[in-house]
């Protein structure tokens, strides 16, 4: 039986190792930290459960293929998936909006805000209905399709062309301005960050609205240990606090690793499902380049890198009868060397077991371009790294309470992260927990899942392919698979 080594147990990791047990391979995974999922997590603190992935996960309604390749990685065993009745609502000087799954009740909420904007509001619904259509190609990777595949593809999006191009080619902001409402306006920007390309809006509100973009029960730990049990129940092996230094490539092909304690393990095949800079400049010492990876860490101001600085809060009271997700308007703070006059504010009652009864989980996340200055100030001045830390969590929990009256005096536990804590952990590069984004008039690049120079090495994980995520995560370790059976199958025949 042919080895596979996989380097990260993460969401693509994991998937690979599924999909290289049902396909006869022995899969055997290593990974640096002590659980699974990689940036697919949560922790405990003081009795609260913080969930730090999962917003929401493409791939959550049944008969889609993105559904399918969840259901055989045992996404959803024994769990159900929640949905709620709006994906999030807006607030703007005493008025709300509330961004409905329900295509016909959004129309007519948008409407009643705004008449002024009927012609513009019905295109908005009408684009959102055309990519409900769209989804993550899944039977195989884009590097492996034939004219076939690709007319067929033509033929099933090509009617989206037209709507896609223009929309890649404007910012979100953009879009936006096309509304005379204002609230209708900030809450197009609050889906995503402003400067992304409009289409990634209806991406979005495509997935929630045709009920393909749900919350695994449990959220983001669960999710990932339940994946792990399908690869340990299918016979697969996993060495936790294990870090590898380094792939051995001998005579031009990957032969093996060798961990941080020194100790070398060979294999037939190597799957790298880590962070795409962790393997061009750590696991392969520099010593390879890839055109696609390159282009795109060399001009961040065309390809987009993103973390966030969140922050979760335990309160001794029950917010049930709040919206789930919600934007407000708040008094600036400083985050870093952002000022911040918004907030995202989550909480978790659905989840019965993210708090004691009767209390609540709120999560409120800003997104974070600031890698560097947090980097040197914890290298620099570690207590003042934590002092700014808490500072960020006190100034949102007196925000808090200005929204929220019944949290003030009640919270009980709050944990917060910056993009370093997402790179000491998860070993994430500056932080990020998505992929590159081509910004508006920037093409897409795509990595194939291999590094020029090297056989039997292959690349998993979210850097293959924008924007990343789950969805990319998932279906790329499959393919790492498909590649390496598509040479054993070959070898095969050739021996017959």
């Amino acid at each position: 039986m042919k080895k596979v080594i996989i380097i990260g147990a993460g969401i693509s990791g994991l998937s690979a190792g599924i999909f290289a047990r049902k396909n006869g391979l022995d899969a055997e995974i290593f990974e640096m930290h002590s659980l699974p999922g990689g940036e697919c997590t949560g922790w405990n603190r003081n009795g609260y459960h913080f969930d730090n992935c999962i917003h929401w996960l493409t791939g959550t309604k049944k008969g889609t293929g993105l559904y399918e390749v969840w259901k055989e990685l045992g996404a959803f065993e024994n769990t159900d998936v929640y949905t709620a009745e709006y994906f999030f609502a807006c607030n703007k000087e005493g008025r709300t909006l509330y961004m409905y799954k329900d295509l016909i009740k959004l129309e007519k909420h948008l409407k009643d805000i705004s008449s002024e904007d009927k012609n513009q509001i019905e295109n908005f619904i009408a684009l959102i209905e055309k990519f409900q259509s769209m989804e993550v190609p899944i039977e195989k990777s884009i590097d492996m399709m034939n004219i076939i595949d690709y007319i067929k593809m033509a033929k099933k999006y090509g009617a989206l062309g037209k709507d896609l191009k223009s929309l890649n080619k404007i910012s979100v902001k953009e879009y936006a301005s096309k509304f005379k409402n204002t609230l209708i306006g900030e809450a197009l920007m609050n889906i995503v960050p402003h400067h992304f390309p409009a289409s990634i809006i209806f991406f979005t509100l495509a997935s929630f609205t045709s009920g393909n973009g749900g919350w695994p029960m449990g959220g983001s730990l669960k999710m990932s240990l339940r994946i792990e049990n399908k690869f340990k129940t299918l016979g697969g092996k996993v060495n936790y606090n294990t870090k590898v230094q380094r792939i051995i490539v001998h005579n031009g092909s990957a032969v093996g690793i060798e961990l941080e304690n020194g100790q070398v393990v060979q294999g037939d095949y190597i799957i790298s499902a880590v962070d795409a800079n962790m393997l061009v400049t750590n696991l392969l010492e520099g010593k390879y380049k890839d055109k696609v990876f390159d282009k795109q860490f060399a001009n961040e101001k065309s390809y987009s890198i993103f973390s966030s600085v969140d922050i979760g809060i335990g309160v001794a009271c029950d917010l049930s009868h709040r919206a789930h997700r919600s934007s407000y308007e708040v008094p600036p703070f400083k985050c870093g060397k952002k000022t911040v006059d918004r907030i995202d504010i989550r909480h978790f009652c659905h989840e019965e077991n993210f708090a004691p009864k009767g209390a609540s989980v709120i999560r409120v996340t800003i997104t974070d371009y600031e890698y560097e200055y947090w980097k040197i100030l914890r290298e620099t001045n570690k207590e003042k790294y934590d002092n700014e830390k808490k500072a960020i969590a006190y100034a949102i929990m007196k925000r808090l309470e200005l929204i929220y009256p019944e949290t003030k005096d009640k919270v009980e536990t709050f944990d917060i992260n910056t993009p370093i804590t997402y790179e000491r952990y998860c070993g994430a590069y500056k932080g990020a927990y998505m992929s590159f984004i081509p910004l508006p008039k920037v093409k897409s690049l795509y990595q194939n899942g291999k590094i020029q120079g090297i056989n039997n090495l292959y690349v998993a994980g979210q850097w293959i392919m924008s924007p990343g995520g789950l969805p990319v995560a998932c279906v790329s370790g499959k393919w790492a698979v498909q590649k390496i059976y598509k040479i054993e199958k070959y070898k095969q025949n050739s021996k017959n």
